[in-house]
């Protein structure tokens, strides 16, 4: 191997480089490790009581509970390391058999001093560790159980006063007894469960809209490393396509046109529809600046480092065409861009026939190195940054309107794209704070058929 490959560290928390498990997520792992590690000292406690009791069989209860436990959790830490839901499950289902297995041991709820109730803990552990809907099933399992074993003292008590006393009243005070504790564990129990399950829910709820929030805002690769996190994000992108579109006569139209109608029908319609086509190229929104709309494409998220690795591979075996590679990925995306100013055209045309507007595109694309990330604590956002940003908005600036302004280095990937476009030289240019530059148009072919048609 031309590079050790470092083996990511694991534990039962989860894979430190695996950025699906959020701060969060780690931390309501640990928590819930250590309750069960205080659970299994409590299983021990039990036992020696049981044992010093002289209560065997509801000893080897505990015990069982504790070697299994132990054994889960030793074997999830340091054997199959990352085996956090499979030491969840059987944690679950501990917490919820073994209780009441002591209290058919012992015969009883009150022989047992109502042991069964640690059997609560799996419904609750479930509604706080997993999901509320999780919880509702072992809740039901609970429940079902526990009104049985009642049922059965129930049954057990009555029959055994009818067979042993002729004291009637004695015999009823007994079954009066046996069904208040039927329906003060099961009625109290339901009443805190509702509670907490409710809760858990709106809980959930709440995060998901927050969530969803987020992964508006920032891509879901940055959303999962600044919950880790990682922060600020600063990412340094070879090869990135950088294209800015921006809506030629919007100003003037905003001192004419009420701002209910330009900004909140026309100008949120036309940029939701953007926000759809982009998705359906695999690109990425940056951001938009008043009527402008800048769209990037290439972007890795931080993964970098793979690719400084295979650039390195490309180093060392000579027979490795890294440029064509490169070329190849570059061309991909960048084809994807001008499939998506070609898109943006269409939908500018019908939302301006819905609207009964005549609004022109004017789009700019380069091509080059960028930063990327995000910075700043209020109100950020993940942007990019370089020269090549600013390359991209003069070409969009110094364009034309209805057609495609893009650098030399865009061309060399697209200009291969005729079945599309229309391509032509601008010669030489002065660019402002670029210099000389030599550039080119693409026209769609859609709109030369149109002008054609119309004369």
């Amino acid at each position: 191997a031309i590079q050790a490959s470092k083996t990511p560290h694991t534990s039962i928390l989860g894979d430190e480089d695996d950025v699906t498990n959020s701060q969060k997520e780690l931390i309501h792992r640990a928590t819930f490790i250590m309750l069960s590690a205080l659970t299994i000292l409590a299983g021990a406690v039990w036992g020696v009581m049981y044992l010093f009791l002289r209560e065997y069989v509801a000893a080897l209860m505990p015990f069982a509970y504790c070697a299994i436990m132990g054994t889960v959790l030793f074997t999830c830490v340091f054997r199959a390391r990352g085996r956090y839901e499979v030491f969840v499950t059987c944690q679950l289902c501990c917490i919820l058999i073994l209780p009441f297995a002591v209290h058919v041991a012992l015969g009883g709820v009150r022989e047992s001093g109502g042991v069964m109730l640690w059997s609560f803990l799996c419904p609750m552990g479930a509604a706080f560790f997993r999901s509320a809907e999780e919880s509702l099933r072992w809740f039901g399992i609970y429940e079902a159980v526990s009104a049985s074993l009642l049922f059965w003292d129930l049954w057990t008590a009555a029959g055994s006063h009818n067979g042993y006393s002729n004291d009637i009243g004695h015999a009823d005070d007994g079954v009066v007894t046996q069904l208040y504790f039927l329906m003060n564990i099961l009625g109290l129990k339901s009443i805190v469960f509702a509670a907490v399950f409710l809760f858990a829910k709106d809980l959930e709820k709440e995060y998901m809209k927050s969530e969803e929030v987020l992964r508006s805002i920032l891509p879901p690769a940055i959303l999962k490393r600044i919950k880790r996190g990682e922060f600020p994000i600063v990412d340094h992108v070879h090869g990135v396509s950088i294209l800015f579109a921006d809506l030629v006569g919007f100003t003037k139209a905003s001192a004419d046109l009420h701002p209910n109608f330009l900004v909140g029908l026309f100008l949120n319609d036309l940029f939701h529809a953007f926000d759809e086509i982009v998705y359906k190229h695999g690109l990425e929104k940056i951001k938009t600046i008043g009527d402008a709309y800048m769209v990037v494409g290439g972007l890795n998220h931080g993964q970098s480092l793979s690719i400084e690795k295979e650039e390195s591979a490309d180093h060392h075996y000579p027979n490795c065409n890294q440029q064509r590679r490169k070329s190849t990925k570059n061309r991909h995306h960048c084809e994807r861009i001008m499939l998506l100013a070609l898109d943006m055209f269409q939908e500018l045309k019908r939302i301006n026939a819905k609207y009964k507007l005549d609004f022109e595109l004017r789009v700019g694309v380069h091509i080059g190195p960028v930063v990327a990330g995000v910075l700043g604590r209020k109100r950020f956002t993940y942007d990019v940054w370089g020269d090549s940003v600013n390359t991209a908005s003069r070409m969009e600036s110094n364009g034309i309107p209805g057609s495609i302004h893009m650098s030399s280095d865009m061309y060399d990937l697209v200009g291969n794209m005729h079945q599309h476009f229309d391509f032509h030289s601008c010669g030489t240019k002065v660019i402002k704070g670029k210099g000389e530059m030599t550039t080119f148009i693409a026209k769609p072919l859609s709109s030369i058929r149109s002008d054609f048609l119309a004369i």
